[in-house]
């Protein structure tokens, strides 16, 4: 599978994989499902937004993308993987997106990944873990890191960091224009 581009909506992505399954060329998809979260993340870090990004893939294609529009919507509701379940369900049509993944570039709060839960999300992979995002001022506290915890002990869903170069460059970006 590889990302052969990207426009709202229309993401195409091309399958390579032999009908085996091979493992090493799923975890090759991911990764490039997973660098393309990250560049939207690196975009939304430079316009002074909050560096995350996240696509919905079903069947082979990117049928929603999302970022960050906390900062400037001022709506703390408004996360990456949010608006890529939102959009994936208005461009299918259908609330219920069983079979899809979701690719984020940082490993969901428990809102996102209950919002995934809810529309039926089949997989979850995130590029960069909480512990990047918390050495850059993105870290859980009480309540939510309760609840992620406890949703990651009870296994609920199958959610599994997939180690992706650069997956800590938006925070930098976002570090960065922090400081001009």
């Amino acid at each position: 599978m590889r990302v052969l581009g990207v426009r709202h909506g229309a993401t195409r992505v091309a399958d390579d994989a032999t009908v085996s399954g091979d493992m090493s060329r799923r975890s090759r998809d991911e990764r490039a499902l997973l660098r393309e979260a990250v560049r939207l993340a690196c975009e939304n870090a430079e316009r002074r937004e909050q560096p995350f990004g996240a696509l919905v893939v079903r069947d082979g294609r990117v049928v929603g993308t999302g970022v960050s529009t906390i900062l400037r919507d001022g709506d703390p509701m408004a996360h990456a993987e949010v608006a890529a379940v939102r959009d994936a369900c208005r461009s299918l049509g259908t609330l219920d997106l069983r079979g899809a993944m979701l690719a984020c570039s940082c490993e969901p709060c428990p809102m996102c990944h209950a919002a995934a839960v809810l529309a039926g999300i089949s997989r979850i992979v995130y590029a960069a873990t909480k512990d990047t995002a918390a050495r850059h001022g993105f870290a859980l506290s009480g309540v939510a890191a309760d609840m992620q915890s406890t949703w990651r002990a009870k296994r609920l869903d199958p959610v599994e960091h997939v180690p992706t170069e650069g997956a800590d460059e938006p925070f930098v970006r976002f570090d960065e224009r922090a400081r001009t």
